[in-house]
């Protein structure tokens, strides 16, 4: 008797293990469909984040493998190199990135980080940016105004302009007038350029017409000026920022 009841016993533990298994496979394949892979390390190249319709939403490139300028899936353009992340909207279109390159060369350091958001078929309006190029360093917020022309179109022209399309230079110019900001206007900065801290603030054209600025000796000033790039008013009059 007293075997018996072990052996039920056993059976019934048996049978709650395999039950306990069973659901534990069950639940981890929930939590990881079966076309899912998880590995450790993994070294690529690129890669593409694409939509369900074939549109790329985000891609992750080194130098040579980096994406040219994309509308709707189409290139347009060879920016150059790039690498790091570029962003799509909805349309399969460009629409900002983060990409980063850095160097130093016979003494000379070419350095830079750059996160941009475009406006709609169009470039950059809004960029953080760190640079170190020429002596120049540069860390900031700029704002940009740009056209509600669609770029891809200004691109094919500009290229056609200069392999001599007469067309193509015509028609630019009569862009140029219908969108006087069809190259872009910085409208606004924060940051600090060679250790110099400040706030401009440009008018639609692109001139500086008010900075506000502490210098590198720490000594502050507010400065506004005319379209031409005369002084207005500088206060306080006797700080001159280095």
């Amino acid at each position: 008797m007293m075997q018996q009841s072990n052996k039920i016993f056993n059976q019934t533990n048996l049978n709650l293990l395999f039950i306990t298994a069973l659901a534990a496979l069950t639940m981890k394949t929930q939590w990881l469909p079966s076309d899912s892979a998880t590995v450790r390390e993994l070294n690529v190249q690129r890669i593409n984040v694409m939509e369900p319709s074939g549109h790329p939403r985000l891609v992750i490139a080194n130098t040579g493998h980096a994406p040219k300028a994309i509308k709707e899936g189409k290139e347009f353009f060879d920016p150059g190199p790039r690498p790091g992340m570029i962003f799509y909207n909805d349309e399969g279109t460009e629409n900002g990135g983060f990409v980063f390159r850095g160097f130093e060369k016979d003494g000379k350091v070419e350095h830079g980080l750059h996160l941009s958001f475009d406006r709609y078929n169009q470039d950059q309006s809004l960029a953080l940016q760190h640079i170190e190029q020429d002596g120049m360093l540069i860390s900031g917020l700029n704002v940009v105004d740009r056209p509600q022309y669609p770029i891809d179109d200004y691109m094919r022209l500009m290229l056609a302009a200069e392999k001599g399309d007469a067309k193509a230079q015509a028609r630019i110019k009569e862009l140029e007038q219908q969108y006087p900001d069809i190259h872009g206007y910085r409208r606004a900065f924060y940051g600090t350029l060679n250790k110099k801290a400040m706030l401009q603030l440009n008018d639609p054209q692109g001139n500086k017409r008010i900075e506000m600025a502490v210098g590198k000796d720490g000594k502050p000033q507010l400065v506004f000026y005319a379209e031409d790039g005369s002084e207005l008013m500088r206060l306080p009059e006797a700080v001159q920022v280095k």
